[in-house]
């Protein structure tokens, strides 16, 4: 049975705002500030928005839009946890005791008393947020003394909606982990149920430390963000908690209150009432403490922020680009040409036959770079096999750089998928083995790995031919498959997820109708068949009801349905785009451009402490900002972003917002420092990187294994950005340079970046 003491810390932890507890502000101190010095009340402007604060009074955020104020306040912005030695919580909620005001910030303060005098000191300091719209907060809270019954204390910021709405009515967005609401989750993931009292999260499980409440009703949108994060952490800190420990300096964001939603910042973390460091009796609470002793600092700088914004997607952009303009800081240099070098050389060296079928294996061990077993020589078309588009790079690679025996090797891989893939409907097969026994895996077709590979399949045919080296059997595969989703299309112009080898449904999901539209737009550009056009045109309307205006990005793995995940994302940017290209029609960029906005908040966008330990994963020297989150419902991170640069980039040239070249530059260059470079990272063999990992406790652990997706991200948008425009980085240009850039990108478009057009396809 858990202790009533912690029962009761619970609801302390939610009542710790109420006006209930005004009264205890009677035991603040005032000796911090001069008297001469002090004002009772003082505000600040930025733009359109006023912070003011009072001495024994709550502080208030108005924002003036359109003659109306939107309103959002801290009732008690002095607050603070004790946990005591007995392990019972005290809340303490104070407000400010004194007010002291310049020309260009506030500074409050307030000390927590004891019947021995101040325990500790609140100074908090408000200015006008440069170059983002807002206010920061700095502040600092010093340990006066030790106390005999008390071990730890965690501080707290809150910022309450004006209108009593819980939290279970407005929409939440924490990056990586929660968008709008709790549809689309595991139903063990953090934030699967926004009418719990507590959605709290580590903000290392977060690609930037930022949470966002927007109320539909109104469209009132309050943010906080935790500027210049520390992250440090501890081997204790991979424990439930709670621990007491000055080493872990991490927060946690989230939301409060099923009577009156609360934005919420808690330093150092406290994680519930769900947590994934899930302790023995199933406790849900993590809690992290810093020691009551003399001399112990609190510091952090909080962002505080209050919009009306016309619906999520929009309030999303507006968070997330504030909270990354403050907080990423861009790598200075990358050879991004050595890493492509080094994953060719990866692949072309593991590329080989085995019992009469070419590919690469399925994996290999890390740090050695070894094959785990024979079995793993086993072939997936598309997803984390990428066989097909590998095949072509070897391909492209060979006949570019006069490479016979890469061109080869990929000619090989290709040949045996054209050869013995589709079955007798046109459906391919996606999963091979070559050991022991040499054979199809009954492995069901999804949709996002046919798409995948067949899209390989395609650039394989084009290289080929317009080298004068015509491959027409490649051809006919690809036409087979395009021909399978012609017939098998839905009314609604849907595909199921999955279907067996007779080509019948086995998951009738259809949020996967985004995947192969990239392929049947190529298709319609390679052969000219109205039919691939239709039928793409058919999906798009589904997709833009479905994705675009429902905001759900959904299912894009083959291995983690109905989930709301980046790959979701990312495939429909890529659908989009290709719509743009083939219509001409703005909405497709528009579309786009939002499944970008969505895709790029996985992103880790903040550097994080990962520290040397045993069993770790993570890439000596590499940055955190160049992994992301792989979905909800857990804090996995990969390198899978790393193929999206391209995609922004286009996005810049076609709308002409310098934050999408930015975030190409950011997916180019971070990624990179993951990838083996002559033994930058004492590999086995160059162009090796790691799969998934985690950057919250135990942070760097991982699975210590390459597979051939991660190679396949690397190397295809640095290849694109080649072909279509003849650069090697991803610049942000102006002027005569983006109207050069643009006509390029138009031209891309017009032919998809098909190299053999005009060279007449043959069935």
């Amino acid at each position: 049975m858990k202790d009533p003491n912690e029962a009761m810390s619970r609801r302390q932890f939610l009542e710790a705002g109420s006006s209930a507890l005004l009264a205890a502000s009677a035991l603040a101190g005032e000796g911090a500030i001069a008297k001469d010095d002090a004002v009772t009340e003082a505000s600040l402007r930025s733009g359109g928005m006023t912070l003011t604060v009072r001495v024994g009074g709550p502080l208030t955020l108005v924002a003036r839009l359109k003659g109306e104020d939107l309103r959002c306040e801290c009732p008690l912005p002095v607050e603070v946890c004790l946990l005591g030695t007995n392990g019972a919580r005290r809340w303490v909620s104070l407000s400010y005791a004194a007010v002291r005001r310049d020309g260009r910030w506030l500074r409050c303060s307030a000390d927590v008393q004891t019947d021995a005098g101040p325990l500790l000191r609140f100074t908090d300091v408000y200015t006008s947020a440069r170059p983002a719209e807002g206010f920061v907060l700095s502040r600092q809270v010093e340990v006066l003394q030790a106390s005999s019954s008390e071990a730890g204390f965690e501080t707290r910021f809150v910022l309450r909606s004006a209108a009593a709405v819980p939290l279970g009515k407005h929409e939440l967005f924490l990056p990586g982990v929660c968008y709008q609401d709790y549809r689309f989750v595991p139903r063990q993931a953090l934030a699967a149920d926004l009418t719990e009292e507590f959605v709290l999260v580590r903000e290392d499980r977060l690609p930037l430390p930022l949470a966002m409440l927007r109320d539909p009703a109104s469209g009132s949108t309050v943010s906080l963000t935790h500027l210049e994060p520390d992250g440090a952490t501890s081997p204790e800190d991979a424990r439930p908690g709670p621990v007491v420990d000055e080493r872990v300096r991490v927060a946690s964001l989230g939301a409060l209150s099923q009577r009156h939603a609360e934005l919420a910042f808690v330093y150092p973390a406290a994680e519930g009432q769900r947590t994934y460091l899930r302790g023995e009796g199933g406790d849900q609470w993590s809690e992290r403490f810093h020691p009551l002793r003399p001399g112990v600092r609190h510091t952090y700088k909080l962002l505080l922020h209050l919009s009306r914004q016309p619906g999520f997607p929009a309030a999303l952009r507006r968070a997330w680009r504030a909270a990354h303009a403050l907080t990423y800081h861009p790598t200075a240099s990358v050879d991004v040409p050595a890493a492509y070098e080094a994953s060719i050389s990866l692949i072309s060296d593991w590329s080989r036959t085995t019992n009469g079928a070419a590919g690469l294996p399925f994996r290999l061990g890390l740090p050695k770079g070894n094959l785990p077993a024979p079995t793993d020589i086993n072939y997936q078309m598309g997803f984390v096999g990428q066989q097909l588009p590998l095949g072509y790079h070897l391909l492209r690679y060979g006949l570019l750089r006069g490479k016979e025996e890469a061109y080869r090797k990929g000619e090989a891989m290709v040949d045996f998928w054209a050869a013995h893939s589709l079955t007798p409907e046109g459906l391919p097969r996606t999963w091979y083995d070559t050991t022991p026994k040499p054979g199809w895996r009954r492995y069901n077709t999804f949709l996002r790995v046919a798409s995948d590979g067949m899209v390989g399949a395609l650039m394989a045919w084009d290289v080929t031919l317009a080298h004068g080296r015509p491959k027409p059997g490649w051809l006919r595969f690809c036409r087979g498959f395009g021909d399978w989703l012609v017939r098998n299309q839905n009314s609604d112009g849907s595909w199921y997820r999955e279907y067996d080898f007779g080509g019948q449904p086995v998951n009738r999901g259809k949020q996967n109708t985004t995947h192969p539209v990239r392929y049947l737009v190529d298709l319609h550009k390679a052969t000219g068949e109205e039919a691939y056009r239709a039928a793409a045109l058919r999906a798009a309307e589904f997709c833009h009801r479905t994705v675009h205006q429902a905001f759900e990005y959904v299912g894009g793995t083959a291995d983690n349905p109905n989930v709301m995940d980046k790959e979701a994302g990312f495939l429909a940017m890529d659908a989009f785009l290709a719509l743009w290209d083939l219509t001409g029609e703005k909405r497709w960029l528009e579309s786009a451009a939002q499944a970008g906005d969505f895709t790029e908040t996985w992103q880790y966008s903040w550097d994080l402490p990962v520290p040397e330990t045993e069993g770790s994963s993570y890439p000596k020297g590499a940055r955190t900002t160049g992994y992301s989150i792989i979905a909800t419902g857990h804090s996995g991170a990969d390198l899978f972003l790393a193929g999206a640069a391209f995609l922004y980039y286009r996005l810049f040239l076609g709308t002409g917002d310098a934050h999408y070249a930015e975030v190409a530059r950011q997916l180019l260059r971070d990624t990179k420092l993951s990838v083996d470079v002559a033994g930058s990272l004492g590999y086995g063999h160059p162009g090796l990187c790691t799969e998934a990992l985690v950057l919250a406790p135990a942070r760097g652990r991982g699975v210590n294994v390459w597979l051939p997706w991660l190679t396949y991200s690397m190397i295809e948008p640095i290849t694109k950005l080649e072909d279509a425009y003849g650069l090697s980085d991803a610049p942000v240009a102006k002027g005569a340079a983006l109207r050069v850039l643009r006509a390029k990108d138009r031209a891309f478009g017009r032919t998809r970046g098909l190299r053999s057009l005009g060279i007449a396809p043959a069935r």
